[in-house]
């Protein structure tokens, strides 16, 4: 009896030793699954069918390309003013934006890692912060340029309404005077001034100049410290070599390229909104300073729904790796999770399609462009 009892109790202690022996694996299992959570592999399968992105790039890239030619072939052969100098302007660095900056960072985001090469990686990311601080400052400048035009003809219509009375009465004397003293019916003689041929205009030349400069200063950095960086045998990382100024570049680069412009335009348009609705719109004789703060209005709109989300997930996902990251560690621009991924191809994606809608306003809303573009019937009127 005495030694069945001690086989029991060593069979359940064997029994015991197993089952402990099966918990430590499932528990290091799962130990195992979290730090696989936390730190995943690096993915080799496209976002999307390449296929499927290529065509939208072509098509999308090629509408933007033909509309931004189309654009400054209109406005080289007609008469320039301030605003199509401007236009010409934004037309130029949506080409930029096109060949270079998000065509690129679309494909490589898909593949989810950087195909072009060491020099690619430079050119892009500097003209990435050029084409894209150009564009978003020249929107501001095309705003601030209307409301500056539209202030100068409201002006005008304060001095002709000054002038306009005195002059009625001037005018009713002398006519009694003319009556009372002349045996001829003849009326007197008026002479109306049109304040439509008064000088309405404004420089553009000292914002354009500060544009340009802006936009270069920000993208040295990204000019200078780019590269590629090879962390496995087949993934290529295209990031800075700078990792102890990071951070500050980063916030540089949001304040100049993110916040100040939208406090800008958001102040823009809130007053190009306060004009569209003041009484005194239907007193201004140019229609063409009525139609060019539509366009501010909707070039602003287009900004904030198609740019905006690109350049915001793009700043929250460098602080937020750079919190996670080692200091000396660079900053992996393509995000590993496949949720966020895809979230960024998506706003890239929307981001190029603005180059499409700018122009195509720009045509339908700037009359000198219009006429160039419009069908005529046969009275040569556009229809």
């Amino acid at each position: 009896m005495e030694e069945k009892n001690t086989r029991r109790g060593t069979a359940a202690e064997n029994a015991g030793d197993a089952l402990s022996e099966s918990l430590i694996p499932i528990h290091s299992r799962a130990v195992d699954r979290s730090n696989a959570m936390e730190e995943p592999a690096r993915p080799s399968e496209p976002l999307v069918p390449p296929l499927v992105l290529a065509v939208y790039i072509a098509c999308v890239a090629g509408a933007g390309a033909l509309a931004n030619c189309s654009v400054l072939a209109a406005l080289f052969k007609s008469a320039r003013n301030g605003l199509s100098a401007i236009i010409i302007q934004l037309a130029l660095a949506d080409f930029a934006l096109i060949g270079t900056s998000i065509s690129p960072e679309l494909w490589a985001w898909n593949a989810r890692k950087w195909h072009f090469g060491s020099i690619g990686c430079s050119a892009y990311r500097g003209l990435n912060v050029f084409a894209s601080t150009a564009s978003s400052y020249l929107i501001v400048t095309i705003a601030l340029h209307t409301l500056a035009i539209f202030n100068l003809e409201e002006k005008l219509i304060k001095r002709r309404n000054k002038r306009s009375h005195p002059d009625d009465d001037e005018m009713r004397s002398s006519q009694h005077s003319l009556v009372a003293n002349s045996d001829s019916s003849t009326p007197p003689r008026t002479m109306h001034v049109d304040y439509r041929l008064a000088e309405t205009k404004v420089p553009v030349t000292p914002p354009s100049a500060f544009v340009w400069v802006l936009s270069a200063s920000l993208s040295i950095p990204e000019f200078t410290l780019a590269t590629t960086i090879h962390e496995d045998h087949d993934y290529v990382l295209c990031t800075s070599v700078d990792t102890n100024h990071r951070v500050n570049m980063q916030t540089m680069l949001a304040i100049f390229d993110l916040v100040l412009p939208i406090i800008i335009m958001s102040v823009a348009g809130a007053l190009v909104v306060n004009k569209l609705k003041s009484k005194k719109l239907y007193e201004i004789y140019n229609y063409e300073s009525i139609a060019a703060l539509k366009l501010s209005f909707w070039l602003i709109i287009v900004y904030s729904v198609f740019c905006v989300p690109r350049s915001i997930a793009s700043v929250y996902h460098v602080y937020s790796v750079s919190k996670s990251v080692n200091e000396i560690s660079p900053i992996d621009q393509i995000p590993k999770d496949y949720t966020t991924a895809v979230i960024r191809l998506a706003f890239s994606g929307i981001y190029l399609a603005a180059t499409v809608i700018r122009p195509l306003l720009c045509i339908f809303m700037t009359p000198s462009l219009k006429n160039v573009f419009c069908v005529r019937d046969v009275n040569m009127d556009c229809v």
